[in-house]
């Protein structure tokens, strides 16, 4: 770099001499503006053949520096033209004496030719360019150097790794803290304040005592959501208060089965022994629920009434003379269109003639008919409608268990 700044400032020394023995020269018409010259004057070119001279010294000068690039070769092209020459060479004198001082690397282009001094003028631009290109290339041939230093860096890597390992372990469980749900907040609730009871030993127990232990169960876990429902209330936690209701809307829905019958848990060894006030009341209020003129949405309503009236008599009263008319309305409501529940109506029916074998109760004819038509068992309607023969006193019933058997067995 050095070189080439000496050799550049040798040459615009050089062309700076050239250009004021030039301007010592000349005569008026040479120092005329290049603009009023003419071509038809061919004698005034003449003394162009002298300011080549001091050109071919520096000329050779600069060709080393631009041997990285293509540059110079072009740069001899002008030289055959001088009639240009004049034109530029006076005015932009003062030009390119000021260039070499910011930018040194672009004047070994007008060196060669100080008349296309501005053509050159735009070339240095570019010869930057490569300035970075060879300097900048040695540079990133050390980065490979301190690339290998971090290499051994890694070395210790597998420290890091045992380290990191067990935190992601203990922030698996962390991550979960989630806002609890209403249903689990509940369940917590109830836990919390519900002691736990032994669990119920179910093994060998019969089919009256598994009943009896699904009943007891289910009325307590209806008076633990109606005293949760009152604790709550107490302390105003209106959206607990909703939860609650919601859970006993859901609890009154859910259909209580009955798996056994007041009737069927007594047995069939009862007899009406006496007259009792009490189940003579209770039987009269059954009586008034069955019978009442109501339509069906509230007619079974008036009907489940009637049920826990007939019941009441035999659970309460198995002495009284009423039993045997308990079961024989209890079989009436569980047989009709309400209920449709065969099953238990037959049952009822049949502790009816077996509490009072005497009974004038249409008990035999009613459970045949449910035999014959709806359980299809034609032995056991044939069995009672046979029963009604001979146990009947009604000519009626009497006639029409004669036709059933017959067109049922053909005799």
């Amino acid at each position: 770099m050095r070189r080439l700044i000496v050799l550049l400032a040798v040459a615009a020394l050089a062309l700076w001499i050239t250009r004021e023995a030039i301007s010592l020269q000349g005569d008026d018409e040479f120092s005329l503006p290049p603009v009023k010259l003419r071509p038809d004057r061919p004698s005034k070119a003449e003394p162009i053949p002298p300011t080549p001279p001091p050109e071919p010294a520096p000329v050779p000068e600069p060709a080393p520096a631009p041997e990285p690039a293509p540059a110079p070769a072009p740069e001899p092209a002008p030289l055959p033209a001088p009639e240009p020459a004049p034109v530029p060479a006076p005015e932009p004198a003062p030009l390119p004496a000021p260039e070499p001082a910011p930018v040194p690397a672009p004047e070994p282009a007008p060196l060669p030719a100080p008349e296309p001094a501005p053509v050159p003028a735009p070339e240095p631009a570019p010869l930057p360019a490569p300035e970075p290109a060879p300097v900048p290339a040695p540079l990133p041939a050390p980065e490979p150097a301190p690339a290998p230093a971090p290499e051994p860096a890694p070395l210790p890597a597998p420290e890091p790794i045992t380290v990191t390992t067990p935190p992601a372990i203990t922030e698996v469980p962390a991550v979960p803290p989630r806002p609890p749900k209403p249903e689990e907040i509940q369940a917590e609730a109830v836990e919390a304040q519900i002691e736990p009871e032994p669990e119920t030993d179910f093994t060998g127990m019969q089919e009256l005592g598994l009943v009896e232990e699904v009943a007891r169960l289910r009325k307590a876990y209806g008076r633990s959501l109606l005293a949760l429902k009152d604790y709550y209330l107490a302390r105003g936690a209106q959206h607990k208060i909703e939860w609650v209701e919601q859970e006993l809307k859901a609890f009154e829905a859910t259909p209580k089965i009955r798996y056994l019958t007041i009737a069927e848990v007594v047995g069939p060894e009862l007899k009406p022994l006496r007259r009792i006030a009490a189940a003579d009341q209770l039987y009269k209020e059954g009586m008034d629920y069955k019978n009442y003129p109501a339509f069906p949405p509230a007619k079974k309503d008036y009907l489940k009434n009637a049920l826990d009236k007939f019941q009441a008599i035999i659970e309460k009263y198995p002495e009284s003379d009423k039993i045997d008319d308990a079961a024989f309305r209890l079989g009436e409501i569980y047989g009709g269109w309400y209920f449709e529940d065969s099953a238990r109506a037959v049952q009822c029916y049949e502790r009816c003639w077996q509490w009072d074998p005497e009974t004038q109760y249409a008990a035999r004819f009613n459970a045949a008919k449910i035999y014959e038509e709806r359980l299809k068992n034609r032995i056991k309607a044939v069995e009672l409608y046979n029963a009604v023969l001979l146990k009947s006193r009604n000519p009626d019933e009497v006639n029409q268990a004669r036709d059933r058997i017959k067109a049922l067995t053909g005799k």
